[in-house]
């Protein structure tokens, strides 16, 4: 998925949002720096060092830069961001059922991982 995409359909689903696309691009750096501290770090691969929106701290984060979640698991971005949207105007009903399912895609992710990538060596996974 690319930034654009998961702006795009974040949109979709909170549509007319007060939020600014600045505010959501920098929710799209912080989400990915913290896959990448949490997850993609600690397995043994270097597939995901090319990807992701913290990449683009210095060039500007583009509508095409690709996050650094595979598919499937991109689906995790849009609510992710709708959550943070919902946290940001104060509608926590909301933000508990878009963090619940952000919550389930990245538990799916960790254990996707775990299986498909080997860890480095004397890493302990944090999940």
């Amino acid at each position: 998925m690319t930034v654009g995409q998961a702006l795009e359909r974040a949109e979709e689903l909170r549509p007319g949002s007060r939020v600014s696309v600045h505010t959501r691009q920098e929710w799209l750096r912080e989400a990915d720096g913290m896959l990448r501290e949490r997850f993609f770090k600690a397995s043994d691969t270097d597939a995901f060092d090319t990807v992701g929106a913290d990449r683009a701290w210095d060039d500007g984060l583009q509508d095409e830069d690709v996050l650094l979640a595979p598919a499937p698991f991109d689906a995790l971005y849009p609510h992710y961001l709708c959550a943070m949207i919902d946290a940001a105007l104060g509608e926590t009903d909301r933000y508990a059922g878009e963090q619940a399912q952000y919550n389930g895609i990245l538990a799916e992710l960790a254990a996707w991982l775990r299986r498909t990538y080997p860890p480095r060596a004397c890493t302990r996974w944090q999940w």
